[in-house]
């Protein structure tokens, strides 16, 4: 009798696009504020993605109008996980305003040069996306346009919201897409890797 043994090699990139608009500064009945939590939870999925050798990218956005979009890089593909990035993290604080289908377009390019099987873009979001002339139905469909964009090239998305009130245009700006609404912030942290276990499983 033979035994045949397959090994399964992961091959995967992923991007992960984190949004520090100033509505993050909430403060939760723990006292805590929306983005340390967001950043507990960075934390613990770096630790998971270094156990399991995927290639990531953790990226930071906000906005003040089109011509003043932040793309932050807490760590690059080709950076290693050590104090820098550790600072860069521990440094992310509430900005302005979240222009979505912009900062998706920035995460795009930094997937697009990874030579792997399986591309990912996930968005962790507190909220619709806002900015100068930038609301409504407009931000909606430029950041659904983005996504679609993504899907064009060959990345798969997945959106995160921790919007107590996004069923009011959640359906709509996700609808070609998969996502997770979390009701309670708190449990973030915990999530947020065991999500990624499943996307990439």
């Amino acid at each position: 009798m033979y035994i045949r043994r397959e090994k399964h090699e992961r091959d995967v990139a992923v991007a992960f696009l984190v949004d520090i608009s100033g509505s993050t500064s909430r403060t939760l009945d723990n006292g805590r504020r929306v983005i340390d939590i967001e950043k507990e939870g960075l934390v613990l999925l770096c630790e998971a993605l270094e156990a399991v050798g995927d290639q990531y990218g953790l990226y930071a956005y906000s906005s003040q109008g089109r011509a003043h979009v932040e793309f932050l890089t807490i760590k690059d593909f080709d950076d290693r996980l050590g104090a820098a990035t550790a600072r860069r993290l521990g440094g992310l604080a509430p900005r302005h305003q979240n222009r979505d289908g912009t900062a998706i377009r920035h995460a795009m390019t930094k997937l697009s040069t990874r030579d792997t099987k399986h591309r990912l873009l996930v968005m962790l979001s507190d909220g619709r996306p806002l900015d100068d002339h930038y609301r409504d139905d407009y931000s909606l469909e430029d950041t659904k346009a983005a996504l679609r964009e993504a899907k064009r090239q060959g990345i798969e998305t997945f959106c995160v919201t921790i919007d107590r009130e996004a069923e009011s245009y959640v359906r709509p700006l996700y609808d070609e897409t998969r996502y997770c609404v979390i009701d309670r912030v708190e449990t973030l942290p915990t999530r947020l890797p065991r999500m990624y276990r499943q996307l990439t499983a």
